[in-house]
């Protein structure tokens, strides 16, 4: 049940992880008009949603677990 939870709070975690990324993007100097691969910055593109859905999953994951008393 814990990884269902997790698998679901990243895939709602991606949609503000992708807007963050766009806009540091865009505040570290990329261009809207370019489709050049060189021009991409891998850290804005790929980096911070990655890092929202893996900690994301993470607390999925860790939020799931029951303390017997």
């Amino acid at each position: 049940m814990s990884v269902l939870r997790g698998l679901t709070l990243s895939l709602i975690a991606l949609l503000p992880g992708v807007f963050l990324g766009l806009l540091a993007y865009l505040a570290m100097g990329g261009g809207s008009d370019t489709t050049e691969w060189e021009s991409w910055m891998y850290f804005p593109c790929y980096g911070v949603p990655l890092f929202f859905m893996f900690t994301a999953f993470m607390f999925g994951m860790r939020s799931g677990r029951v303390e017997d008393q």
